[in-house]
């Protein structure tokens, strides 16, 4: 069993509060291994349809490129954009616990979304 799974449960929170974050659809483009990052990561550049592209710095190396583009994921995209590693990291690629990951590089498997879905569309 991985250590973060056994995490307690957050606070919670309003559903008022909830639904000011932002989860939306968006393909990946392209995603080469991001350098000078702490921990393995590849820098994602994805299509959020109409509200157009983001990059993301995403702890999801474990999984190659090839893999990667052209797959739908859930992003956050109403975070305030963070430095990673010298890139700008403006969503957040939303997954889980990579079952591969070691205890001290936490690595994560994104959430895929199936083709049905648009992006751009809303999460909820």
């Amino acid at each position: 069993m991985r250590a973060n799974s056994r995490l307690p449960l957050k606070q919670r929170v309003t559903f008022g509060k909830f639904q000011n974050i932002d989860m939306r659809v968006a393909r990946i483009v392209s995603a080469p291994p991001a350098s000078g990052t702490a921990s393995p990561s590849r820098l994602i550049t994805l299509d959020a349809g109409h509200l157009g592209t983001f990059t993301s710095v995403a702890q999801i190396a474990l999984i190659p490129e090839e893999v990667l583009v052209g797959k739908k994921v859930v992003i956050c995209c109403n975070l305030a954009p963070r430095e990673i590693g010298g890139y700008k990291s403006e969503v957040l690629v939303m997954g889980v616990p990579h079952p591969e990951s070691s205890p001290d590089r936490d690595q994560a498997y994104p959430l895929f979304v199936d083709d049905i879905a648009m992006c751009g569309d809303p999460i909820y």
